[in-house]
């Protein structure tokens, strides 16, 4: 099957679209469309790839209105009525080159989340039912489609972002963790979890079915029945979109 694949691309100074036309079969997918691309048609063409097996997170896109990964994502599955595609770098990061994103603006970010086990003097151990609590979030790739699909940042630059709050939560409810409701705090202070919209972008983008949203709903109920965020302070921009949009809960 002949398709257009629209690429925008960005050379450092304007934005462009270039088109390129290509035969695809049912399984190609949109890395491997890249990479004919770039192998066949033109070498300057620009993006990230590295397992082509959905588990780094290098090769995050947007494509239309969906922020996905490039290597696990059919073409196919994405085509318009005139069989085009339009494949875009990510949102919310400054773009390099073409598909290729500066991806440290939220990995400096995620510092502000203290992704990593604060252990306790006495470990204990660690059951099946445990692990139930945070197994899901401890899938996240740091690939980024969330923060792409996020739209509080145009709201509110220092939210901390989705990957941050589900790095919160999986430390959170790991018993082992000795910050216990620092966590929160973290989420709330230093991560302005109050910004959220509950728009569930970042849980329907997630590629590893991470209920994103959930883990926020679930830190910011536990901060305001902590007192941690003020019953007349949440919301995007204090206008009370909390859970349902509609303040308190």
């Amino acid at each position: 099957m002949e398709v257009n694949i629209k690429i925008k691309r960005f050379n450092g100074k304007e934005d462009k679209i270039d088109n390129f036309k290509l035969n695809i079969e049912d399984r190609t997918t949109v890395v491997e469309a890249l990479m004919y691309i770039k192998d066949n048609i033109d070498p300057s063409l620009s993006f990230r790839v590295q397992c082509r097996s959905a588990i780094c997170g290098t090769c995050a896109v947007k494509v239309g209105d969906r922020h996905v990964l490039a290597c696990k994502t059919k073409v196919k599955d994405l085509l318009n009525e005139n069989n085009e595609v339009l494949i875009e770098p990510a949102s919310n990061l400054p773009v390099i080159k073409d598909l290729v994103t500066d991806q440290s603006v939220f990995l400096e970010k995620l510092k502000l989340a203290k992704p990593w086990l604060v252990p306790r003097e006495e470990w204990q151990p660690v059951y099946p039912e445990d692990l139930k609590k945070f197994e899901k979030e401890t899938d996240c790739i740091l690939c980024g489609a969330c923060y792409s699909a996020c739209p509080a940042f145009e709201a509110d630059k220092d939210f901390g972002g989705p990957i941050n709050f589900v790095k919160i939560f999986r430390f959170w409810k790991d018993k082992n963790d000795s910050l216990e409701d620092e966590r929160v705090k973290l989420a709330v202070d230093e991560n302005k979890i109050s910004s959220c919209v509950h728009c569930k972008y970042c849980t329907f983008m997630c590629p590893k079915e991470i209920p994103v949203e959930q883990d926020i709903t679930q830190i910011e109920f536990y901060a305001k029945q902590k007192g941690y965020i003020k019953q007349d302070n949440q919301g995007f921009g204090g206008f009370g979109f909390g859970f349902g949009g509609f303040g308190n809960f």
